[in-house]
């Protein structure tokens, strides 16, 4: 993965797995903010992550379009309008200047096409304990091929890194999904992250109150 020297014009305030050796004591002594950070851009073999464009509103609207969407995210209106998309991408440049969430297209790296997104959030720096949470989605197009597994494994490998690295010094990262969101759960064993915990009956889909599956995957993994 590489991290490429990137300043955006608004600054964040505010997944066999990639994750880096452990840095010294040092590194990792004074943890920055998420307001502090700014958004990278992130490069993997195949993939390009930054953020998505005004211009690609239809493309998020077409991916965000679906069944599969309606029925694990109940929540997330249908059909996903280009204004849905468009109100969306205000959103998220709200989130990011309020420094709540890092949030990446994942673009193929030769054609620059979106192919789907990842999303960082929940971020908490508490003393020694520094996790997040990941939540993406992919464009009906582009599923297969272990894309989403890469770019999870891209952003993995940028969050455990040191700061004085080009990191933001994080130490655990999860996902969180339906238990019969099979896509999802492949994705994220594919990228390497553990199954550390099951709810009962604590994931709301469109058909019933599914159980809740817990991933994690730590810089020490």
């Amino acid at each position: 993965m590489t991290l490429l020297p990137h300043r955006s014009s608004t600054r964040s305030r505010r997944p066999s797995a990639a994750s880096p050796a452990a840095s010294s004591a040092a590194n990792w002594a004074s943890p920055p903010r998420a307001a502090e950070v700014d958004h990278p851009v992130l490069e993997t073999a195949r993939l390009r992550l930054r953020k998505w464009r005004e211009d690609e509103a239809v493309r998020i609207s077409a991916a965000r379009t679906n069944q599969a969407t309606a029925h694990f995210l109940p929540f997330i209106p249908q059909p996903f309008t280009v204004e849905d998309a468009r109100f969306w991408l205000k959103d998220l440049a709200e989130q990011a200047a309020a420094g709540t969430r890092f949030n990446w297209c994942v673009a193929d790296a030769a054609t620059d096409q979106g192919l789907g997104n990842i999303t960082l959030f929940g971020i908490h720096v508490r003393g020694a304990v520094r996790d997040a949470e990941v939540g993406y989605w992919m464009h009906p197009e582009a599923q297969g091929g272990g894309v989403m597994s890469e770019a999870i494994q891209g952003v993995a490998q940028w969050y455990f890194a040191p700061a004085n690295d080009g990191g933001f010094g994080g130490r655990r990262i999860f996902i969180r999904t339906a238990a019969s969101n099979t896509a999802a759960r492949r994705t994220a064993e594919k990228a390497g992250f553990r199954h550390v915990g099951t709810e009962r009956a604590a994931f709301e889909i469109g058909t019933h109150v599914d159980d809740k599956i817990t991933y994690d995957l730590l810089i020490t993994d």
